[in-house]
Parts: structure tokens; sequence; C-alpha cells
């Protein structure tokens, strides 16, 4: 995985075939931003071939009382 961070403040994140790979096994992907310089928040990036799989797989990471998901 390749992360960058823009002059402007956007983020980018390339994933490898590795990491695709991994993530359709169920291995989601946690990425801490203070690795990039910035607050300590998680970024767990996760897949799923369907929206309804990707909130299953969600529900196993979130507290729904304390998050807004959208989709």
């Amino acid at each position: 995985m390749i992360k960058a961070k823009m002059n402007n403040g956007d983020l980018v994140f390339g994933l490898s075939e590795e990491n695709l790979t991994r993530l359709r096994k169920k291995q989601p992907i946690l990425i801490n931003l203070k690795e990039m310089g910035l607050e300590s928040r998680n970024v767990i990036i996760t897949y799923g071939e369907t929206e309804d799989e990707i909130y299953k797989e969600m529900l196993e990471y979130i507290d729904l009382d304390k998050t807004k998901i959208h989709i």
C-alpha cells in the first residue's frame, strides 16, 4: 500500500493486489493517520461484493449508537 498526503490536505491510498486479496479474505486494512503526520485517527478499509455485505462486516467494528452510516 502507498499512502500520500497532498499539499491541499487530501489523502491518497493506493492498494496493491495483495491488499485486495486480504480484503477479499475479510481482513480489513487499518491505517492510523498519525503515521502520515496527522491527528491520531483510524481509517478502516473493508470490502464486500455488495453494500449489504460491507454493512454486515462493518457491524463488527462500529457502535451503531455512536456512528452515522452513509450508503
